[in-house]
């Protein structure tokens, strides 16, 4: 199970279901709200995500919270269980999980051997958000209210199917990832805007307070 767990993470790595919609508008275009939202210094999003691997499903809540080039992420399983916590940058990141800590030096490339699947960690943050990676070329596709409705880059295919108004701007509120057989689904509930002055501590209780799991390429 903590191989779905930690892919979850990675991959963080939404969930629902219905017709791509947009009901809001923020009155910005896409240039305008990309450098809005990438000069924002700390974030947090919530939300849940399904994981498909073509053989197995895996259903968890997860929690995102940026701050700096430093991320967080919190995946827990049903009812709470298994709860897993990556977090650092994409120079170095710690994954946390049943007391057990791996240290990634390389974590595109380690994450992506543990999980055996490929997973973009630096550009994450910015599919996050909604846009594209700037450090790599990207197929992409404009829609209604300016906002990124297709996304194709370093072998993943992103669709936004929705948005939502939060701290005046619009932010993904569902994205459809999907990389070879794997697929993830992803719904975002919560989007805000947080302090750089966060304590540590608030973060490490919220994130292992329950952990309980098992653990379980080339850059591109």
């Amino acid at each position: 199970m903590i191989r779905f767990a930690l892919l979850v993470a990675a991959l963080l790595s939404t969930t629902g279901c219905g017709p791509r919609a947009l009901v809001e508008h923020d009155g910005l275009g896409f240039d305008e709200r990309r450098a809005r939202l990438t000069a924002i210094p700390a974030w947090e999003m919530r939300g849940r995500i399904a994981v498909d691997t073509g053989e197995r499903g895996f259903p968890a809540t997860f929690r995102w919270r940026q701050e700096g080039e430093r991320s967080t992420l919190v995946i827990r399983g049903p009812f709470g269980a298994g709860a897993v916590e990556v977090t650092g940058s994409p120079e170095r990141m710690i994954v946390r999980a049943r007391g057990e800590q791996h240290v990634l030096e390389d974590p595109e490339t380690d994450l992506s051997a543990l999980l055996g699947w490929w997973v973009p960690v630096e550009s994450l943050r910015a599919w996050l958000l909604g846009v594209p990676d700037p450090a790599y070329e990207a197929r992409t596709r404009i829609g209604r209210a300016n906002v990124l409705t297709e996304l194709e880059q370093r072998l993943w295919r992103l669709d936004y199917e929705g948005y939502q108004l939060a701290e005046g701007l619009l932010v993904p509120r569902r994205i459809d990832m999907s990389y070879d057989e794997l697929a993830v689904r992803l719904r975002v509930d919560d989007w805000a805007i947080r302090s750089l002055n966060s304590t540590a501590s608030e973060q490490h209780n919220t994130a292992l307070g329950a952990a309980h799991g098992r653990w379980g390429v080339a850059k591109r």
